[in-house]
């Protein structure tokens, strides 16, 4: 690691050919850093890239930063996650390395509550079909058929209940919606400030018209919507999933679907995701008419890119300057 007159530091910044480097570049102003863009698809990759860096930017997560990567890193001193979700860095590992973990927990919240709202308001309004149709040059508006409901007459539950969740909340309750909302770690009285109703998740799902998950991904949480949830739900239920793709069983959900016990998905995280642009997306969801598919861009807008990549480049200019950073994931072993 550079000292003074000695060679600079050594960022590695991934999403080489997606991003400049004019947001980090304004960060480290005044300090003798490299940052040098790189590519990564694999493990392999990562390994290979940032094995004698100082630290990484990482802006995409597109390969896990599992043991192998982690004890891989000679000199590196923190791991900067451009977002929320660590759960693809193994952090124990680099706590035993002594290598900070940071990400930025409070970005993209009305990005991802927006994108929520456009899931729901796709599925409640037919949005598929009717694109789709008019596109093949077919006027069939079916309108006595078309199970659709206003809003105002719906209810709204959520798997969760963190920033995004409240912000989700706030915006469906501008459009009349009841929301009921289930987390262990937050209190009725929180969640009611918000305009939220505690439930259970058994009961969240039995009640709910559209069901959003919203929860981090934890071994709690992992396949917590399977087959025996999407039983509970109604048969006129939709699911949105734009938190992590782990937590829906998507099986369960394909088969629900087929079986007619919910009716309709909205996703824009899945449990296998490509790990670059040249990967193909493989899923039986492709082709289903009753399910909408983004892909993981529900954090998206200029705004919050230029902010999540702002926030973890000061947290590693702290560090490399020797002073805390303020979104610390881990307290590393042998950092003072």
């Amino acid at each position: 690691m550079s000292t003074d007159g000695g060679p600079p530091f050594d960022v590695g910044v991934t999403g080489g050919r997606q991003f400049d480097l004019e947001v980090e570049r304004r960060v480290f102003e005044g300090l003798d850093v490299q940052l040098r863009p790189v590519d990564i698809e694999t493990t392999d990759d990562a390994i290979d890239a940032f094995a004698d860096v100082d630290a990484i930017i990482d802006r995409l997560l597109t390969a896990p930063y599992t043991t192998a990567v982690v004890e891989s890193l000679a000199n590196c001193a923190v791991i900067a996650r451009c977002g929320i979700g660590v759960d693809g860095i193994d952090t124990e590992t680099a706590t035993r390395r002594g290598i900070y973990v940071v990400n930025v927990p409070d970005y993209c919240q009305d990005e991802v509550a927006e994108h929520t709202l456009l899931l729901l308001l796709a599925l409640t309004r037919n949005l598929l079909e009717y694109d789709t149709t008019l596109k093949a040059g077919v006027w069939e508006r079916r309108v006595p058929d078309a199970d659709i409901h206003r809003l105002s007459s719906s209810t709204l539950g959520l798997v969760g209940f963190g920033s995004i969740a409240r912000a989700v909340s706030g915006k469906a309750q501008a459009f009349g919606m009841d929301v009921v909302a289930t987390d262990p770690y937050v209190d009725e009285s929180e969640m009611a400030h918000h305009g939220a109703s505690k439930l259970t998740f058994e009961r969240v799902l039995e009640t709910a018209d559209v069901v959003s998950v919203h929860a981090p991904l934890t071994e709690e949480t992992r396949g917590l919507v399977d087959a025996d949830a999407f039983r509970t739900m109604k048969e006129t239920a939709a699911l949105i999933n734009v938190s992590r793709g782990e937590i829906v069983v998507e099986d369960a959900l394909i088969a629900a679907l087929d079986a007619g016990e919910i009716a309709g998905a909205g996703l824009d995280v899945f449990e296998t995701e490509p790990s670059g642009r040249r990967v193909p997306f493989e899923s039986d969801l492709r082709d289903r008419d009753d399910v909408v598919l983004t892909p993981h861009v529900a954090w998206y807008s200029r705004e919050a890119d230029r902010e999540r990549r702002r926030k973890a480049a000061r947290d590693v200019r702290r560090i490399l300057e020797g002073t805390r950073p303020e979104n610390a994931v881990n307290h590393p072993d042998g950092v003072s």
